[in-house]
């Protein structure tokens, strides 16, 4: 096994790793549209699991730091290639895009939570919107977005190399092409609603975290 290979491997394997809680956090943005009782307490109920110490350690935090060391590293070290695939770039690009926010998302909505026992909730994403729209419309369309199709297209690479069974079930065009539609509908559907389009929010400016937002931002 050459170096580049190593390096594949570790990255594919905590790309894998941390799918499991990525995949709840994403269908978790997709019960918005049914509105916040029901939003709150799945994410309460998940919460439960991938928040324990040891588990957020061992299926969050840490496959999260290797797999964007290791694909900084493969970045890096990569030769130049040829023509690539769509599916291939759209994966590079949506990578991408995650490095440079997820720091960032993990500050405004863990870091709440550990520093000032605070969690955004339904209405706290709500009010974001109604915050600074100009950023967070966008943002928010793009991080879910780019999350499920990281997230489907990376699971079908991991199975390919790590040789699994059922390897190829992702990569045959008509089911990948339907779970990215299928997935991406549901997300969009999931903003618009934390975004008022859909049903009236309310008043998410009196949320907790709402609240917190504006003290520090003061």
């Amino acid at each position: 096994m050459n170096d580049d290979s190593r390096w594949l491997r570790a990255h594919v394997i905590s790309g894998a790793v941390f799918a499991a809680f990525l995949f709840i956090h994403l269908i978790n943005q997709m019960l918005a549209v049914l509105g916040a009782g029901t939003y709150d307490g799945a994410q309460q109920t998940m919460r439960g699991a991938y928040q324990a110490p040891v588990l957020e350690l061992a299926l969050v935090f840490v496959p999260l730091v290797v797999h964007l060391t290791t694909a900084i590293v493969r970045m890096v070290k990569r030769p130049k290639q040829g023509v690539l695939s769509w599916r291939v770039r759209l994966h590079r690009y949506s990578g991408r895009f995650l490095m440079l926010v997820v720091v960032g998302h993990v500050v405004a909505t863990r870091g709440a939570s550990l520093l000032y026992g605070v969690f955004p909730g339904f209405h706290g994403l709500a009010f974001t919107f109604q915050w600074v729209p100009a950023y967070f419309w966008p943002y928010y369309l793009l991080l879910a977005l780019c999350g499920w199709y990281h997230l489907v297209h990376g699971l079908s690479m991991a199975a390919a190399v790590l040789k699994l069974p059922g390897a190829n079930v992702l990569q045959r065009p008509l089911i990948f092409r339907a779970v990215i539609g299928a997935g991406a509908v549901g997300l969009v559907i999931g903003v618009l609603a934390l975004g008022g389009v859909l049903a009236d929010v309310g008043d998410p400016s009196s949320s907790e975290y709402a609240r917190l937002v504006l003290r520090l931002t003061k």
